[in-house]
């Protein structure tokens, strides 16, 4: 019998107390009742993240791990949330990317142990779902630049760092972490565990830090979705679904806003995660020191992707119109047009084809990753050191490009309203399997590759000659190739058109709960099914004979195995070269209350891209379908090269304006770099008739670049307490965005196409003011003793300036929140702690040309996450996370919130678990 929601993570719990319960009560009879208050736990965190802010040269945050697989949060980037000015978006719930003052995370330059890592993105910006936050010691983030960090991160660089064996105790240790996850959407509970083991021998020359994780997820994640809206040529019929006889002179066509389609998506994830480090540490004497890393990381996400979408063609009967935007309408089904022949004829752009359709999406994601890594400290002399570091990263990926769509033409007309909350009543059933027919079939392979060899070698000359302390110097070169293939067939018109019935086995009738809200209609089951049987069974010749071109398809020359299946003779490839040199010079300055450094680092960077795809010849409109069938010759290939230097002066400066307060001073020109996947030579098509859509990469891109100014001004109340204040501007050019531009291809004649790629845009100025504090009230509110609190807000003004004919709308920097904040009440004494933090963040951009030919914007996000831990003895502690307790959902729109797009559900997580240290 199936466990009811309600109950399942009582059960949960349950399983693991019940293990563990006898040993409780043991500690809890001679546990100490006393309120005591120890420095560890949430505390030792705080406290070492607070030293290494005080210390640091520049403005710096940190989150710190208080002893061996104990960072504070589940996953990486949801601890780096809670830093000042820090943002991150969620992938099904757990957080993948971080954006930094404003800006997105192709624009935040994140290293491993001071190391660039490759990416399963095909960009610059890093996931940190890759990694176990069990492994993870320290994260710096670095807000101000310094000469000695690579190039690249206008936010921001972070610098994640892993356990050292000769940083900790000397002997054997060992930490296992066991646990099992909770998810109420999908109702399932998972395995977690990972383990840590680590030796330094008693001269603590030698050491060795071994790690392992594994993380189990199964997920659910529930969608209401509008893939776009267009501001288009719309036929505004003056009637109902009832009318008769109606005629063109019913007829009006105005220039409005009009969503593309309306629908629901369930999506069921499982997403497994193996992620191993190795750290061994040999000091062949006492001025010489090495460290050896190697790091693999194994993803494999699978994602089972179905969606029931009413399409929606420019014709559209009651429609409720507000300013040039439409509010609400009636859909025409094909009885309204038999009742009204004048408006489906020859001769008017009327009785298009609507439908329901059901479509299943590839989301599966597969990524490999190894890095190895071999760092050596000399020290020369006394004030001479010398640091070489050398080290390789490849990550390979591959998913499948599927895009499967079966539909129901239907009799009745459908109700939509975008007033609130979406909503959509159906005039037909969409849960009967005897009516579905076939349509369009994406089906691709795609396979990603991302190389990296870097080496940099480091002096330092540390001297005293009055305010001069001494200089950094050092030099660095990089080598990196991305480089994608992909393999399709050419099946997407093959049955396009809605003309082909289908067999009701290939359905199965399934629930959709309705998790919309806000009073909104959602169809309680629609149809699933497996996209491979569906196009096997499109692929038997007696079925191509009803194909839109028998002739063509059933050409085994051409396609010997049928148009559904891959073509891997024929694949179309791009890759980018990158090699990137680079050599720093950074001096130091003390006098007696202020330090200081000033330096400069100079880059030269050369890329190459080349790929080989099929070139387009021609586009000829489907018989049965708005679509184009497109017409390709033989491969060809295409390279181009580019080449830039930059100069990137820095300076910070530190007052002591006391003993315990500090005011600092920084200004630098910083530039991130195209991701190499944006710099590619391939183009894709597609869309239909009047809305045609291109896009690909831009070989000709050049960097962004920041002129950047801080003030900071930190006072340090206790080892834990502190309060800080800071503002920031920066002033840009040469942004990176999506934008869309309308162009003219001779392989459309007569068509305007909407080409939407990256191009070096906009230029403003982005102004900030942020201000945090932590506080543990024990020593000043007696009844609050073993109570603390953390709190940040950060606020963002931004200006931008684009090209007038750029065709994009004043959508604002990608990735920018104007405010967000963060605070986290925690309790802890020797054997308990408890922690609740809120995170929210203001509306952003996620892409200027992201809803079609519109902007994609998200919605104000608000998240409230917890966290307990009893210490059962010393050595052994019950943890529970629970995550998004509000059951906060993510919300996208176009141009302003009433162009819904997109509305998520990911549901709660908990995750309970023992941690052991032996």
């Amino acid at each position: 019998m199936a466990i009811p929601r309600k109950t399942a993570l009582a059960v949960l719990i349950a399983d693991l107390l019940i293990s563990v319960g006898a040993q409780a009560q043991t500690t809890a009879e001679t546990a100490d009742a006393g309120p005591t208050v120890v420095v560890s736990g949430i505390r030792a965190s705080l406290s070492s993240s607070l030293n290494t802010k005080r210390m640091q040269d520049g403005v710096v945050d940190a989150v710190s791990a208080e002893d061996a697989g104990k960072f504070p949060d589940t996953n990486i980037a949801e601890s780096l949330q809670r830093v000042t000015g820090v943002q991150i978006q969620r992938n099904g719930g757990e957080g993948r990317y971080i954006s930094v003052r404003g800006l997105g995370p192709e624009f935040n330059n994140v290293l491993v142990n001071g190391r660039t890592m490759t990416s399963d993105t095909g960009g610059r910006e890093f996931s940190f779902d890759l990694l176990s936050s069990d492994l993870i010691s320290k994260a710096l983030v670095y807000k101000t630049s310094q000469p000695f960090l690579p190039e690249g991160g206008i936010g921001s660089t972070v610098d994640i760092q892993t356990a050292r064996p000769l940083s900790g105790k000397t002997g054997h240790s060992t930490v296992i972490n066991a646990s099992g996850s909770y998810d109420n959407n999908s109702e399932k509970k998972t395995p977690n565990i990972s383990g840590m083991y680590s030796f330094a021998n008693e001269e603590r020359n030698f050491g060795v830090n071994a790690s392992l994780s594994y993380t189990d997820r199964a997920s659910k994640q529930n969608k209401a979705i509008t893939d776009a809206w267009n501001y288009r040529d719309v036929s505004v019929i003056n009637g109902d679904l009832n009318s008769k006889g109606l005629t063109m002179a019913n007829v009006t066509t105005r220039k409005l806003y009009i969503p593309q389609s309306y629908g629901f998506q369930q999506e069921d994830e499982s997403r497994k995660r193996l992620v191993g480090n190795l750290t061994v540490q040999y000091n062949p004497s006492p001025t010489w020191k090495l460290t050896a890393d190697a790091l693999y990381s194994h993803l494999d996400q699978r994602n089972d992707v179905i969606a029931v979408s009413d399409w929606i063609n420019p014709q559209v009967l009651g429609a409720q119109i507000s300013g040039n935007q439409i509010t609400s309408l009636q859909r025409p089904g094909s009885i309204f047009y038999a009742n009204n022949p004048a408006l489906s004829g020859s001769g008017n752009l009327l009785g298009e084809v609507n439908s329901n359709d059901m479509i299943v999406k590839g989301g599966d994601r597969k990524s490999i990753t190894r890095a190895f890594g071999l760092n050596s400290k000399w020290a020369l002399a006394p004030e001479w050191k010398l640091e070489g570091d050398v080290n390789t990263s490849r990550t390979s990926s591959g998913s499948p490009d599927m895009w499967v769509v079966a539909g129901m033409v239907p009799k009745n007309g459908d109700l939509l309203s975008f007033n609130g909350s979406p909503s959509i009543v159906f005039g037909d059933g969409i849960a009967d399997p005897s009516a579905v027919r076939a349509h369009a079939v994406s089906n691709g392979d795609v396979q990603n590759t991302d190389k990296l060899s870097e080496g940099r070698l480091a002096l330092n000359w540390g001297h005293d000659i009055g305010y001069f302390k001494g200089i950094d110097t050092g030099l660095s070169y990089s080598q990196r190739e991305v480089g994608r293939t992909s393999w399709s067939s050419d099946s997407w018109n093959t049955y396009s058109g809605y003309h082909v019935a289908l067999p009701s086995s290939l359905f199965t009738v399934t629930p959709l709960e309705n998790f919309v809200g806000g009073g909104a209609t959602v169809p309680s089951a629609y149809l699933r099914f497996n996209p491979y049987e569906y196009m096997n069974y499109l692929n038997q010749r007696s079925i191509l004979t009803q194909s839109n071109d028998p002739a063509l398809y059933m050409n085994t020359t051409l396609y010997p195995n049928g148009p559904m299946a891959i073509d891997y003779t024929k694949p179309s490839t791009w890759a980018v070269k990158e090699k990137v040199s680079s050599i720093f010079l950074d001096s130091k300055w003390e006098g007696e209350r202020w330090s200081a450094n000033a330096g400069v680092r100079l880059v030269h960077v050369q890329s190459e891209s080349s790929g080989t795809s099929r070139v387009l010849l021609s586009a000829t409109k489907s018989p049965n379908d708005t679509t184009y069938i497109l017409n390709y010759g033989p491969m060809s290939t295409l390279k181009m090269d580019n080449s830039y230097n930059s100069v990137l002066p820095s300076a910070n400066i530190k007052f002591d304006l006391s003993r315990d307060m500090l005011l600092r001073l920084a200004a630098s020109k910083t530039e991130t770099r195209p991701t190499l996947n944006q710099l590619g030579v391939t183009n894709s098509y597609g869309g239909r008739y009047g809305d045609v859509q291109t896009g690909g990469g831009n070989p000709n891109l050049k960097p962004m670049k920041s002129n950047n100014y801080d003030l900071s001004w930190e006072w340090y109340l206790s080892k834990t307490n502190y309060v800080s204040a800071a503002v920031f501007q920066k002033n840009v050019s040469d942004f990176l965005e999506t934008r869309l531009v309308d162009i003219s291809l001779p392989q459309y004649p007569g068509e305007v196409v909407h080409d939407t790629r990256v191009r070096n845009g906009q230029k403003g100025k982005i102004k900030g003011v942020e201000i945090a504090g932590q506080y543990a009230f024990d020593t000043v509110v007696p009844w609050l003793r073993g109570f603390g609190a953390t709190a940040n807000y950060t606020y963002v003004d931004a200006t931008a300036t684009r090209e007038v004919d750029s065709g994009t709308p004043n959508c604002g920097y990608p990735g920018l929140s104007p405010q967000s904040y963060n605070a986290s009440l925690f309790y802890e004494n020797s054997n308990f702690q408890a922690r609740v933090s809120y995170n929210w963040r203001n509306h952003f951009s996620v892409d200027c040309g992201g809803g079609s030919t519109q902007p994609r914007n998200r919605a104000a996000y608000g998240q409230t996450d917890a966290s307990l831990r009893y210490n059962i003895t010393p050595k052994l502690a019950l943890y529970l996370d629970a995550i998004n307790l509000s059951n906060a959902r993510t919300r996208e729109y176009a141009l302003n919130e009433t162009q819904f797009l997109t509305l998520e559900d990911v549901g709660r997580r908990v995750n309970v678990g023992l941690r052991a240290a032996f």
